[in-house]
């Protein structure tokens, strides 16, 4: 997938440069609004047309509207349909929002090729667990056409195209917006356009979201330091590693046609196979073949996502949909649970 940025209204402060080149960059150590930003941009506008059948030179409304992105000097260009109910805001009313902050822009740009979304990011307060970093951000999408509503994520993916907004959301959602919680859409909260103050509403959000995020991130860090600080043995260990690794393993059933029951057993025996490797692989991590793995709950919760990040081989995509939104993720989420509630209970 390209970048996917619309024409070149892209921003990336401090210096940081987008791997397309397409932008600008901002200078290092200045920190601007987005307001301003969005001013040395194309502007961007959009307008709501009724759609109508005309029969017998008769017009008959329908109660549908053409949502147009207009251009100056061409023509309008069709970018989605939508109900009557729809609310039509323009990108700067985001934009202005957002500002409402007073935060500055980490990244702000337009995704597609009639640049149907809108997203900003922001620096929130990072997590740093006995040096070991994890810088966050805010992350707000707001859709144009007609379909994608108004999205607010937490994650530490850097949003710069239209890649790293996919793997930004997947990751929201497979950190629970880090504590944040999440909805159908993966984000903290979603506002739809069909609601006269899903702009107010996303902004009481991004302002709350803000505002709670050092409070999140000591609960976060207090956590990982939890998990750091409590030893474990080896057989602890392996415990542990069974839980997680066997979590999604299910016996065999009792009450199944005959027919069926050879293959059920098969699959489960496979199951299980598969699950003491990687109890297997865990513990030889844990005991010493593992990168810089201390004999703590944070280092067995480090030995899983090792295996999983660095020792499975993908047959396919490059492993980027497993480690992001499939098993591998999965098994990463249940070794996060299992160490919390380790830690939680003793």
């Amino acid at each position: 997938m390209s970048d996917n940025i619309y024409k070149n209204n892209f921003h990336s402060a401090n210096g940081k440069k987008a791997w397309h080149s397409k932008g600008e960059t901002g200078k290092v150590g200045v920190f601007e609004n987005g307001e301003t930003v969005y001013g040395r941009m194309e502007e961007v506008q959009y307008e709501l047309h009724p759609a109508t059948f005309e029969v017998h030179g008769i017009k008959i409304p329908n109660k549908v509207n053409g949502i147009f992105r207009i251009e100056n000097g061409k023509s309008p260009t069709l970018i989605g349909e939508t109900k009557d109910r729809y609310v039509l805001k323009q990108p700067i009313e985001y934009i202005k929002e957002f500002d409402t902050l007073g935060k500055s822009v980490e990244t702000l740009g337009f995704l597609g090729s009639n640049a149907e979304k809108l997203f900003i990011t922001w620096n929130l307060p990072e997590i740093d667990i006995h040096g070991d970093v994890i810088e966050l951000y805010g992350f707000v999408v707001f859709g144009f056409d007609g379909k994608f509503g108004n999205h607010l994520f937490v994650t530490s993916t850097r949003v710069v195209c239209q890649n790293t907004h996919n793997i930004a959301v997947a990751e929201a959602g497979k950190t629970n917006n880090y504590g944040r919680g999440r909805d159908g859409h993966n984000a903290v909260v979603t506002t739809k356009h069909n609601s006269k103050e899903h702009l107010e509403t996303m902004g009481h959000w991004m302002r709350y979201v803000d505002s709670e995020s050092q409070k999140q991130v000591d609960n976060i860090r207090s956590l990982f330091c939890k998990m750091e600080e409590r030893p474990i043995s080896v057989d602890e260990a392996h415990g542990l590693f069974d839980k997680v690794y066997f979590a999604n393993v299910k016996d065999e059933r009792s009450f199944i046609p005959p027919a069926l029951a050879q293959k059920e057993k098969e699959t489960v025996e496979d199951q299980k196979k598969k699950a003491q490797e990687g109890v297997d692989l865990a513990m030889s991590l844990f005991e010493g073949a593992g990168i810089s793995i201390s004999k703590t709950v944070f280092g067995a919760y480090n030995c899983v996502t090792e295996h999983q990040n660095h020792k499975i081989v993908s047959k396919k995509n490059d492993g980027v949909d497993s480690l992001l939104m499939g098993g591998r993720a999965k098994v990463m989420d249940t070794a996060f649970k299992v160490c919390r509630e380790y830690v939680e209970v003793r």
